[in-house]
């Protein structure tokens, strides 16, 4: 079955200068709050002792929580939607985050059927606080949201393996969470994020340890005739090239704003995110 094309969103630049205005971009540099340790989860089993073979699965042992094409809302008041299989874990999470307009949030899951079978993934799209985009309000605020629900609701409910732990965001929600969730968060998962036809750099302090190089990885995708974010997208690449994360970049596809199978680039690049 051919894989499904996103719709693309509306391109919205400014009318001055045609890249993300400032509402677009967030509130001006902050200090990232004090964080927990990315172990300290609660339902969090420890790796067993190295026997000299493959590096054990460290899964979540979550209690169970609802199967199949389901819309729910977090602990922490966030909506999202899930499909998860019916069958024993533990499995890896993909976490979509849609574009301004609500973009994609209500086909994100069906949309990415085929990466989630293949790698056997839980999609998870999420809406944003406000209901319209992730680079919106107060985005300090939102990336502890959505961190919460990984950890306090998906965690907890589902058997996860904490090695296969992906996000996703389209335009506003790869902006969003290459400025502010990957530098607040990249240290408490294994796995990484995919910044798609939308990116920023880090909007608080990000100064990533060893471990988190090389455990956490990137790709960034957009078109060549991308009018909203290629100067952002671009200092972007430059941040995280400084701080020396692992990633990767396609900005050669033809096209406008979003123009381009979102799934398929995860198809093509989650193998080295995944560190295989």
């Amino acid at each position: 079955m051919a894989a499904p094309v996103s719709t693309p969103e509306p391109p919205a630049p400014s009318p001055t200068s045609g890249t993300p205005t400032s509402e677009d971009l967030g509130a001006p540099p902050l200090v990232a709050p004090a964080r927990a340790d990315a172990g300290s989860s609660a339902g969090v089993s420890a790796p067993a002792p190295d026997a000299g073979g493959p590096a054990p699965v460290v899964s979540t042992q979550g209690s169970g929580g609802v199967v199949g094409p389901s819309e729910l809302t977090s602990s922490r008041g966030l909506r999202y939607r899930i499909d998860a299989p019916e069958g024993a874990g533990p499995h890896g999470l993909l976490v979509l985050l849609h574009g301004s307009t609500a973009s994609n949030y209500e086909t994100f899951v069906p949309m990415m059927q085929e990466v989630a079978e293949r790698y056997d993934l839980i999609p998870v799209s999420v809406l944003a606080p406000n209901g319209q985009g992730w680079n919106e309000g107060d985005q300090v605020a939102a990336a502890e949201l959505l961190h919460a629900l990984v950890q306090e609701d998906l965690f907890t409910q589902y058997d996860i393996d904490t090695s296969r732990v992906l996000f996703s965001g389209q335009s506003s929600g790869g902006g969003f969470l290459s400025s502010n969730f990957v530098p607040a968060h990249a240290q408490d998962y294994a796995g990484g994020a995919f910044f798609q036809c939308g990116a920023a750099p880090p909007n608080i302090r990000f100064a990533p340890d060893a471990d988190t190089r090389q455990s956490f990885r990137l790709h960034f995708e957009i078109t060549t005739e991308d009018p909203i974010w290629p100067e952002s997208y671009a200092a972007a690449l430059v941040a995280y090239r400084d701080v020396q994360m692992q990633l990767t970049e396609d900005s050669t596809k033809p096209g406008g704003h979003c123009q381009f199978d979102q799934q398929q680039v995860i198809l093509d690049h989650i193998d080295f995110v995944l560190g295989r």
